[in-house]
């Protein structure tokens, strides 16, 4: 009778379920599991965002490099200037008079129609067929305050005068630097300066270089921006929000940074 019992007390324990200490003691476990699994997740969001503003300052910044190095390389490409088989000639066919005078009323304005109207440490302003419609455009490229910003005039050869302006198009944002670096031909057809400027078998050698210096040899003026031979650019560019758990070395701040730098040879200018 008594084994009876003892069975029937554990029986109906069991009918009786969890007691409230093993509630609460797996509810604190879960709690701890769910508080662990959301921390990853915040984690892996702050992560993934982070990474998703650095992926777009990156491509933010190489469209406008990209933009920039194509214009540039054509510097100098004057379809208008070229000479070309009437019989056969080039399509579309450009139409003469090529450009004789520069964009009047710009920072570069100077009288003089040339290849490379403006060469500063943050600008650059060229002639330059860079749609392929066999049109000269003069093309600039600067920075304004934060912003990269392409301008281009159209040469109109039916009235020989330069077209009205697109106005400054920002073609990438957040760049906090912009800076040009020019290369001159330094031999006795290009500054003809009479000085060794490459180290290399004495002054003004056939094919001599020589990287422009503002801080030494001035602005580049008329007479040697038709000797540039090369242009480098290095852009600094900064993401658009702050990484909380980032602090630049430099500058101190939570942004992220990235610089990118291209050499550009003028192949249409010799």
């Amino acid at each position: 009778q008594r084994g009876i019992t003892m069975k029937r007390a554990a029986k109906t324990n069991r009918e009786q379920g969890i007691s409230l200490v093993e509630l609460m003691i797996v509810t604190a476990l879960l709690g701890l599991v769910m508080a662990g699994m959301y921390n990853m997740f915040v984690h892996q969001q702050k992560s993934y965002t982070v990474q998703d503003h650095v992926s777009a300052m990156q491509q933010n910044a190489r469209v406008g490099l990209e933009y920039m190095v194509k214009d540039i390389r054509m510097a100098g490409y004057i379809p208008e200037g070229i000479p070309f088989d009437s019989f056969d000639p080039p399509l579309p066919t450009p139409q003469k008079p090529a450009p004789a005078v520069d964009v009047a009323g710009q920072p570069f304005t100077d009288g003089d129609d040339e290849a490379i109207e403006e060469a500063t440490a943050t600008s650059i302003a060229f002639q330059a067929d860079i749609d392929n419609d066999a049109r000269t455009e003069t093309v600039r490229y600067a920075l304004n305050g934060t912003d990269l910003t392409l301008e281009v005039w159209e040469w109109n050869p039916a009235t020989s005068s330069w077209g009205s302006s697109t106005g400054a198009q920002t073609i990438a944002e957040n760049i906090e630097n912009l800076a040009f670096t020019y290369v001159v031909l330094a031999d006795d057809y290009g500054v003809n300066n009479d000085l060794d400027d490459d180290g290399n078998e004495g002054a003004d050698e056939e094919g001599e270089l020589k990287t422009w210096n503002f801080g030494t040899d001035g602005a580049l003026g008329n007479a040697q921006r038709r000797h540039i031979r090369q242009v480098s650019i290095t852009m600094n560019a900064r993401a658009e929000n702050k990484d909380p758990v980032y602090t630049d070395p430099v500058a101190g701040d939570h942004y992220r940074r990235r610089a990118l730098t291209s050499n550009i040879n003028l192949r249409n200018i010799t």
